[in-house]
Order: C-alpha cells, then sequence, then structure tokens
C-alpha cells in the first residue's frame, strides 16, 4: 500500500523490490542464519509509515527489522513468548497503525503481538473450534481501525478481533460456494482506503473480497496458466492508493496485479 513491492523470494533466501508496475528496484539476502541472511524466508511486511521491512523465516524461527532498502537494523526470536517459545512456528506477519506487529503462530494456537523493536506486547487464542480459539492461524491483516483479521485454516474461517484481542466477528464454512473456504487460506488483506478484506484460497485457486463483516462481495480466478488464473495462489497485498490487488502467483512463479473497482 506504499507505491513499492516487496516480494519474499523464499527458493532464492531474498528479498526483492519492485515498484508498483513491477520495475525491479533492489534486493537482499542469503541463505544462513547470520544478520540479514534468510533460511525458509516465508512473509515480508511494511510497517504504516513506509520505512521499515518485517521478514519471518521458518528455518530461523526470527523476525528481522529493514530500512525500506534492505539495511539490517534488528532481530528477534520466540522465546519470550512462553509456551512453546522457539519452537513456535509463525508464517505471516502484519502491522498496525502505531507500528505494533501481528504473527499468528500455527504451533501454538495463539496470535503474537510486538512492539516495533521486538517486545512482546500480548498473546491471545488457544487451540479449539471456539471464538478466539485456532486450528492452525495462518494469514494476518490489519484495517483502518487496527482490527486485526487472522485465517483460522482448519476451521475454514476467518476471526476478527480488536487491537487487544477482543473477539468481534467470524465468517466462513468448508466448501466452494460464495463465503466458504477450503482447509488452505494462506493469505488475507484489507484495503485500508475502502476496508474490504480480501482471502486467498490456495486449494480453489480463487481470491475471495468481503465487507469488514464479513459478507461476500465477489471472487474471481479458477486454476490455470492464462491471466487472471493462479496455481498455488500464497498470498495478497493491497495498494491502497489505487485499489490495486497483488497475488503470489507461487505454482506459476509470478505476481498477477488486478484493478479493483470500488
Amino acid at each position: 500500500m506504499y507505491g513499492y513491492v516487496y516480494v519474499a523470494d523464499s527458493g532464492n533466501n531474498r528479498v526483492q523490490k519492485f515498484t508498483a508496475d513491477g520495475k525491479f528496484i533492489t534486493k537482499w539476502g542469503t541463505k544462513g542464519a547470520e544478520d540479514g541472511q534468510f533460511k525458509v524466508l516465508h512473509d515480508v511486511g511494511v510497517d504504516p509509515s513506509g520505512k521499515f521491512v518485517y521478514t519471518v523465516e521458518l528455518g530461523n524461527h526470527r523476525v528481522q527489522k529493514f530500512t525500506a532498502d534492505g539495511k539490517f537494523i534488528t532481530k528477534w526470536g520466540y522465546e519470550q513468548t512462553g509456551g512453546l517459545g522457539a519452537l513456535r512456528n509463525p508464517h505471516q506477519i502484519a502491522a498496525d497503525s502505531f507500528g505494533n506487529l501481528y504473527l499468528p503462530d500455527k504451533g501454538g494456537s495463539e496470535l503474537l503481538k510486538f512492539d516495533s523493536n521486538g517486545k512482546l506486547v500480548t498473546k491471545w487464542g488457544s487451540e479449539g473450534t471456539g471464538n478466539g480459539q485456532f486450528k492452525t492461524p495462518h494469514g494476518v491483516a490489519i484495517d483502518s481501525k487496527n482490527n486485526v483479521y487472522i485465517t483460522d485454516m482448519d476451521n475454514f474461517r476467518v476471526q476478527k478481533f480488536d487491537s487487544k484481542g477482543n473477539f468481534i466477528t467470524k465468517w466462513g464454512g468448508e466448501g466452494l460456494g460464495d463465503g466458504q473456504f477450503s482447509k488452505v487460506t494462506p493469505g488475507i488483506d484489507v484495503d485500508y482506503s475502502s476496508d474490504y478484506v480480501y482471502v486467498i484460497d490456495k486449494e480453489n485457486a480463487v481470491v475471495q473480497k468481503f465487507t469488514t463483516d464479513g459478507n461476500f462481495i465477489t471472487k474471481w480466478g479458477g486454476e490455470g496458466l492464462g491471466d487472471g488464473q493462479f496455481k498455488k495462489p500464497e498470498d495478497i497485498a493491497v495498494n491502497s492508493k489505487t485499489g490495486n490487488v497483488y497475488v503470489t502467483d507461487t505454482g506459476n512463479s509470478r505476481i498477477q496485479v488486478f484493478s479493483i473497482m470500488k
């Protein structure tokens, strides 16, 4: 949403940065465990100011913080969070308007909230099917009011919370119908300017669009190689200035950009 596109290039252990129309700007990272290196890089997030970039690694079990052009600033792990500690397994990261960071922990069925320098602020959730519980939480996104949306994959739903972890609402269900999900919904994002919610359904190869209350609006995609089709889409991001939606079409090794009428 800041006019630049950052891609977690997992297979090459690097972050790549592009303009909004796909022109390459820079890259950083190599394989390893040192500062600025990556092992099983999985997600990249940007803070509201656009000044800082955060990465999540599955292999090194940590978050790294960089400047917007890739200069290493700091890093942290999950030992301070209690419970599973270093064995936690967050896959994605998102920042709110204050710079706080949210990471859904698949291993511990919790949402971890840190400040911008890696200090644990709070956490919530447990394993289960009730409101505020999770079974394989994965994707996370923040709206303009700092509400938090989490794809609760094995429960076939999206859950919505306020920034303190209070449950607000949920939607979904298993299936192929409008507003329903498969078991693999890894990506979610919110358009700050309109607060529409977009969810990636990897198995069904579609993007679904909702209101912030979970009312279904539309969907697009389908499995294939053509324009507008997907093969194992993994993540999604919205440029709130233009309304364009970026989808990482992983199986086709490409980024697709869609212009959305608001």
